[in-house]
């Protein structure tokens, strides 16, 4: 709804911001429409949408002068601004039926617009099938046997072909049998079901040097819509020099289906609720927090600045905040005496509350102020143990009793100075947090040596302790570094979204339709 004036003839461009730069980068330009106060743009805009970024989308809407450019931001000032509007792709994926109607500010500061968003295409999806071949050409002479494997190229723009899955080699045979495969449909087609596949069969040699068995075309649609055809495999030399050549064997798939795996946006776009636990490490090695050199030195409120601690804080609550509906946060602090009732000082503790009103805050100033106001009425202390906080955080996730129908997933966040000096115990509280709803992230500030935290982070094998093995790989290990927000956040949050999905997968939830 654009603000009426004399036949308005409204356009509107699309930016994302730059993180880096804070720059607007332009995404597209919609048509014009004219004489139209309530346009109805048909452009659609692509957006890779990343859940560990913060992504900010800024639409300004203008009216259109006849014959001025709009080929760049510096055509626009030929034409009549008429308002924009702001807001987090996240909000937009998590608004009822992904439609949000932000209004249109700093022109005429009158009319709205209406943004709706879709996802383009599931990627997760596989492709299963069983692969067969019948009497195919020998390539071992008279008294051996071929052993055949396959190789699918996919049809680019260019009409060339790129190799997107191997098969195993099947020792000794012209009638090979493969295993059933699950192959990604992202790789294998980007999601076309009718793009062109080359299947090429090849006789396995140990010198690299493998023989051309022939080869054949189709597409994951022809596969489905007709399994156990018998293709002809073709050697093509033989077919150009042979007019009597009919084909060097046949090949077929059967069982063939596509197995539907939902995005990480789908369970988000559809209700799933991300819930955020924070956890301060308050152990002497962080330093005096009245001295500058102390990662927990609190900056003048007019400096800009902010320590480890509160940019980190900053970063992923600012992210995660447009999953969370209700906006409480349980906070805790680790390694620190914690003043009592009657004045004096505890023993250290491994788990407490940040906040003297209650374990949860609310939003991320909650969270900030919280840990603000801790650090004067706590004493540093030590030593470093993870294995407390794990058991609490894993008793909230169990607590949320994530289901079918209530899907709710925990992040617990450990921001700390160093080593942990109970590794064996926090392992074992790791395995047992791997079977909830629960990922763990560890966000290293200052100078110490964290090589050590690397062994909680199974990205190559699951973690074990004892005789027990991980159910799934929860824990991101990510070093502070200075690094700025945007790119802190993202580094932190990059394997969330696959780790929900594991989660999830492994009971057998799939997204509920609003």
């Amino acid at each position: 709804k654009i603000p009426i004036m004399s036949e308005t003839d409204a356009f509107s461009v699309i930016y994302i911001k730059n993180n880096q730069t804070n720059a607007l980068d332009r995404v597209g330009i919609t048509p014009v429409i004219m004489d139209n106060a309530n346009p109805d743009w048909s452009k659609a805009f692509t957006l890779d949408y990343m859940f560990e970024v913060f992504q900010e989308v800024t639409i300004k809407t203008y009216h259109f002068h006849d014959k001025k450019p709009v080929a760049t931001d510096a055509d626009l000032a030929a034409h009549t601004f008429l308002g924009q509007s702001v807001f987090l792709l996240a909000s937009l994926m998590v608004a009822n039926s992904q439609k949000m109607t932000p209004s249109l500010l700093g022109g005429k500061d009158k009319g709205s617009l209406e943004v709706r968003a879709e996802p383009r295409v599931n990627t997760r999806d596989l492709f299963c099938a069983s692969f067969r071949g019948f009497k195919l050409a020998n390539k071992d002479g008279f008294f051996g046997c071929s052993d055949p494997f396959l190789v699918i190229s996919r049809l680019n723009e260019d009409g060339t072909y790129t190799v997107v899955w191997k098969s195993t080699k099947i020792d000794n045979t012209l009638n090979p049998v493969w295993s059933p495969v699950q192959i990604p449909m992202s790789s294998l087609c980007n999601g076309d079901v009718y793009r062109p596949l080359k299947v090429q069969i090849f006789d396995w040699d140990s010198n690299g040097k493998h023989d051309s068995m022939g080869e054949l075309e189709t597409s994951v649609h022809a596969m489905i819509s007709s399994p156990d055809t018998r293709i002809p495999v073709i050697e093509l030399d033989k077919k150009a020099k042979k007019k009597s050549y009919v084909n060097s064997g046949h090949f077929t798939a059967s069982a063939t289906s596509i197995l539907s795996r939902p995005t990480f946006s789908d369970f988000i776009t559809n209700g799933c609720e991300i819930s955020l636990i924070t956890a301060i490490d308050f152990t002497g090695s962080n330093g005096d927090p009245d001295m500058p050199n102390s990662l927990h030195f609190q900056y003048p409120a007019d400096s800009g600045q902010m320590n480890p601690y509160q940019s980190t804080i900053q970063a992923v609550g600012k992210i995660l905040g447009a999953y969370d509906t209700d906006q409480m946060y349980p906070v805790y602090g680790f390694g620190a005496k914690v003043r009592q009732p009657d004045g004096n000082m505890s023993a250290a503790q491994h788990c407490f509350p940040v906040y003297g009103g209650g374990l949860e805050v609310h939003g991320v100033e909650g969270i900030m102020q919280a840990y603000k106001d801790c650090v004067n009425n706590v004493y540093f202390s030590g030593p470093t143990l993870f294995g407390p906080l794990l058991s609490a955080s894993t008793a909230i996730a169990a607590a949320s009793n994530c289901s079918q129908a209530n899907q709710k997933y925990t992040i617990l966040l450990i921001i700390t100075d160093g080593m942990i000096n109970d590794m064996e115990a926090t392992k074992a509280a790791i395995v047992a947090a791997s079977s909830q709803p629960l990922s763990v992230i560890i966000v290293g500030v200052g100078a110490a040596d964290f090589a050590g935290m690397e062994a909680l982070d199974s990205d190559k094998e699951l973690l074990k302790a004892g005789d027990k093995t991980a159910e799934r790989d929860i824990v991101q290990f990510v070093a502070h570094s200075n690094l700025e927000f945007s790119v802190l956040a993202q580094k932190v949050l990059a394997e969330i979204p696959d780790q929900v999905l594991q989660y999830m997968e492994k009971r057998n939830i799939t997204p509920n339709k609003k």
